[in-house]
């Protein structure tokens, strides 16, 4: 992608697939040039010299929730509380589609 170019028709068409969106031509125009301009910005953290910087994979220190044997847990949800939200659910479970 050359500096300033928009993303393909198809690519936009594939990001609104994935994100489940129905897109008017009207719309694809518009991010097509919004989306080739994040683009744009973004590569402009190449010019940052991070040698001496270490890799992170977060900047909050969460730590792991663990109980120690025959510890019973108090921070669960039941069924009904977990599912409250969920768009399909069977069987007291959270229903997706197939990816695979």
């Amino acid at each position: 992608m050359t500096k300033n170019q928009a993303l393909s028709k198809d690519e936009i068409l594939h990001l609104a697939k994935l994100a489940k969106l129905h897109l008017t031509d009207k719309e694809i125009e518009k991010y097509q040039a919004q989306l080739g301009e994040t683009i744009e910005y973004v590569k402009n953290l190449d010019e940052l010299d991070t040698k001496n910087v270490e890799p992170t994979n977060s900047v909050v220190d969460l730590k792991n929730i663990t109980f120690k044997d025959g510890e019973k847990s108090t921070r669960t949800f039941q069924a009904e509380e977990a599912l409250a939200n969920a768009k399909k659910q069977k069987s007291q479970m959270f229903e997706v589609e197939k990816i695979m």
